[in-house]
Formats: structure tokens, sequence, C-alpha cells
């Protein structure tokens, strides 16, 4: 099976995109880098190795994809997963990734990493962006997709549509408990002054402030899971 997916590539100080050799070098920085790539003496020798390596990736992708060798950037290996990938540069300003491996688990945690990997480094200061979210898993050898996932970019906003519920009890509540407040304040509503409505304005304050709190805390939560171990939805 193969993982394919696109990436930015940030815009460097004076207008242009990262060059081949500035991607393979960050991509190497990750530690992905095959020995045998590594013992290559310069970079025009290392492009070739990998060009020679994504040749034997490609004998298992569609017909048609060899015709992408040349526009190889670099290539990868994550041994921990034990799974393959390639990047390539069809267009400037965006680099495709393919990654390669019979085990549809290790391709899903490897896709992940590299797409962790990418947000969270930089380029002279710049980020990596993803605009097209879409992460697809094919057949071995076929365009038939396995399975899709949704990158998660920004860890707030898919909070925010993970949790409308959290979201929509703590808007409410909080607005009503702000409303008490001012007539509390404002109107002079104080139990001892107005009796019962007064009594009953100050429990229904508590109540929504601490529904507001148990919400908050509730997103809170689902925040940080998404920011440590989700980074695509399948």
């Amino acid at each position: 099976m193969r993982a394919v997916f696109t990436v930015d590539l940030p815009t460097l100080d004076g207008g242009s995109y990262p060059t081949d050799a500035q991607i393979s070098e960050i991509i190497r920085s990750f530690g992905w880098e095959p020995v045998e790539i590594c013992q290559c003496p310069d970079e025009v020798a290392k492009l070739e190795k990998c060009r020679e390596l994504a040749r034997i990736l490609f004998e298992d992708m569609p017909p048609g994809s060899m015709s992408r060798l040349e526009h190889v950037v670099t290539y990868g290996y994550l041994a921990d997963d034990y799974t393959r990938f390639v990047v390539i540069k069809l267009v400037e300003g965006q680099i495709t990734f393919r990654l390669a491996n019979n085990v549809l688990s290790r391709l899903q945690t490897s896709t992940a990493k590299i797409i962790r990997k990418l947000l969270n480094a930089q380029l002279e200061g710049k980020s990596f962006q993803i605009s097209n979210q879409s992460v697809v898993i094919y057949e071995r050898g076929n365009d038939y997709i396995v399975q899709t996932g949704r990158v998660i970019p920004n860890p707030l906003k898919e909070t925010f549509r993970s949790d409308r519920k959290s979201v929509m009890i703590a808007t409410t509540a909080l607005s009503i408990f702000v409303v008490v407040l001012i007539l509390l304040t404002l109107g002079g509503m104080a139990s001892e002054n107005y009796g019962l409505l007064g009594g009953t304005l100050e429990r229904l304050s508590t109540a929504m402030l601490t529904a507001t709190l148990v919400s908050g805390l509730n997103l809170t939560e689902t925040y940080f899971e998404i920011y440590r171990n989700r980074i695509i939805v399948w």
C-alpha cells in the first residue's frame, strides 16, 4: 500500500521557494536518510542514489509512476515502521510525499510522523503548510483507495469542531452568567433586598459559572489530547 499527501513550501525572503538541496537537507535532519545514501560522497551522488532507490519504489506503483522519477528530490526510510518514502516536486512551491508499506497501521503511523515533523519544522524561520489536508492510502500497484484521512494543522480549530457540545454549553452558560451578573450589579438585586428574585439570580449565576468551567475543562482536555496524539483523522 502507499500513502500520498502534499505539503506547501514556505516562501523565503526575497519571494523564492526552497531549493531541492534545502528540502533534502531538512528531510535529512529528521534522521530518515538510509545508510546507502549517507555514504555517498556528494549531493550529486546522493540524488542519483535517491532516484535509484525510488525506481524500485515506483515499480510497486501504477503504470506511469516512472515518469515522476526525474522529479524526485529525496528518498527516506523510517526504520521503526519499515516504511520507505520518496519526495517529489512537480510544481514550484509544493512537494508530494509517497510512502510505501504493506501494513496499513505502520503506513498510518509513518504518515503521521512525517506530517508532525514537517509542521513543527522551520526553514529560515518559515513554516511548512498543508493547504490540501487530504491524505489518501491506495492499494499496492493500482489506484484503488483503501482509506482517506484529514490532516489537523490547527489543534485549536479541531477542538472547537470536534467538541461542539462543550463549546455551545460554555458559550451559552457564560452569556447567561454575564447577563445575571449585570442585573445583580447594576440593578442591586441582592437576595437581602429583593428576596426570592435576588436569591434565584444568585443561584443561577453560580450554576452558569459552574457549567462554563466544566465545559472549559472539557475543551482543554480535548485540545491537549488532539495536540499530543492526533495529527490525522482517519
